[in-house]
């Protein structure tokens, strides 16, 4: 089953979450951690999202939420790209 809300992979999702939060410092456990706590939540908004338990009126803001979510990290990696390729 491919796990996405709004089209967006929970996984890649995860990994962008828990490497953004890596950057603003946290080390350790606290990435593990951070990522189980994220897993859980994603997956579990997924999963009742597809069995209709979230309120029909819910949906369309979880989605945008998610979407955004996914286009800010986007746009941080992209950042943190060009200024890696053009400041450095």
């Amino acid at each position: 089953m491919d796990y996405a809300i709004s089209g967006i992979a929970v996984l890649p999702l995860i990994l962008g979450l828990v490497e953004f939060a890596k950057k603003l410092g946290l080390k350790g456990n606290g990435s593990m951690i951070l990522a189980l706590v994220l897993g859980v939540f994603f997956s579990a908004l997924f999963m009742t999202m597809q069995q209709g338990l979230i309120p029909e009126a819910a949906v369309p803001w979880i989605t945008v939420a998610v979407f955004g979510l996914a286009g800010g990290l986007g746009a941080a990696g992209l950042y943190d790209l060009g200024k890696r390729l053009f400041l450095s």
